[in-house]
């Protein structure tokens, strides 16, 4: 029986909810969870399961009556068809907003809401017409990054192109659809940086510490900290003053480069996020509980270090086999109970906490492969 009075709905039945709804369940809260298919990994630890689609304005509506709160696991799903879904349904809260939703998934928007607020990132320019192409190609050195402006994640919809046959093969392939993308310059990082941010409905923020985050293929692959810039403190005060401006609710993901003495702002994810996984063992509080707190209106507890140092490892498939454990980890496990596996679907993560960061990744890297996917 629930603890708190009030129902959560989460749009989205993968990992992310999954993580959400098992946290939740630990906190006395009942949720609803919208899900395809009942071997959807949030489905087994919600309070409840309604079948159907979170592109469907029926199936979304039928959330939206029978929760208070609703949240999602994934910025893919169009702010309009919410808008229109909570249409003569009063009472209900959505967070992170609608407004907010729909100023980050459109990687466009995103891109002018930053640069409104003064927040450093790349470069754009927006694709009206192919001749804004030729001069984008010209202006950025012949080096670009084409962005679809929806729907893009782990490097599907990013395209980078360094050459004028690339370029060409670029406008061959997506011929009429040009205009569905943004260019940025491409650009030579030093390393790649996250920042996760926590807002309640009060207005209180907290801050996660600040990683590493290693790619492989477009993906993340691990992530190590704590880590620090010389632009950390003054990066955190201007998103602090953007989150509190455009009034946001819940975790927001800052995806930072590290260009050497400047920090920039690469992408947003307005939701808990994949390198924000380390906070479920090295945090006296995780993102997944910050995210409930924030849309619910409680207080929200510093964060703190359980020890120096962490390492957070992904474990993505590899085939279609059935995954298998030749040795159990010695960090903690997290197994997402995917039915199905295939190459570089996100499995499961493992967190590990000590005192010698390098130490630790060598023992996670080496443990990762005793799990075979």
């Amino acid at each position: 029986m629930p603890i708190h009075p009030k129902t959560v709905g989460v749009l989205g039945g993968g990992q992310l909810a999954q993580m959400l709804v098992m946290k939740a369940r630990q906190m006395g809260l009942r949720t609803i969870v919208l899900a395809s298919k009942r071997s959807d990994p949030a489905v087994a630890s919600a309070t409840r399961w309604i079948q159907g689609e979170i592109t469907s304005e029926q199936d979304i509506r039928a959330l939206i009556r029978l929760s208070d709160y609703i949240t999602f696991e994934s910025e893919f799903i169009p702010a309009q068809l919410l808008k229109k879904s909570l249409k003569q349904i009063t009472g209900k809260k959505i967070y992170p907003s609608l407004k907010c939703l729909g100023n980050i998934q459109d990687r466009l928007r995103q891109k002018e809401w930053l640069c409104d607020y003064d927040l450093p990132t790349l470069d754009h320019i927006k694709i009206n017409s192919k001749d804004d192409i030729e001069l984008a190609f010209k202006v950025f050195k012949q080096k670009v990054v084409f962005k679809r402006r929806m729907g893009g994640y782990d490097g599907n919809g990013t395209f980078v192109v360094k050459n004028k046959l690339e370029l060409d093969h670029f406008k061959k392939q997506f011929k009429g659809l040009e205009s569905q993308f943004i260019i940025e310059p491409y650009v030579e990082f030093k390393s790649e940086k996250s920042l996760i941010f926590a807002r309640n409905t009060k207005g209180e923020i907290v801050v996660l510490p600040m990683i590493d985050s290693v790619q492989k293929n477009n993906q993340c692959d691990y992530v190590t900290g704590p880590t620090s810039h010389p632009q950390e403190k003054a990066i955190t005060v201007k998103i602090k003053s953007f989150i509190t401006a455009i009034d946001y609710v819940g975790v927001i993901a800052f995806e930072l480069f590290d260009l050497g003495k400047k920090l920039v702002i690469n992408e947003v994810a307005p939701r808990v996020h994949n390198t924000g996984h380390f906070s479920q063992d090295a945090l006296s509080i995780d993102q997944f509980e910050l995210h409930l707190r924030c849309i619910l209106g409680m207080s929200l507890p510093t964060p703190q270090l359980r020890h120096p140092d962490f390492v957070m490892v992904n474990l993505l498939g590899t085939s279609t086999r059935k995954p298998a454990v030749k040795k159990y980890p010695s960090g903690a496990l997290h197994w997402y109970d995917k039915q199905e596996n295939r190459p570089r679907r996100k499995m499961g993560h493992i967190n590990y906490s000590g005192r010698n960061k390098k130490e630790l990744l060598k023992m996670a890297l080496l443990e990762r492969k005793g799990i075979l996917l």
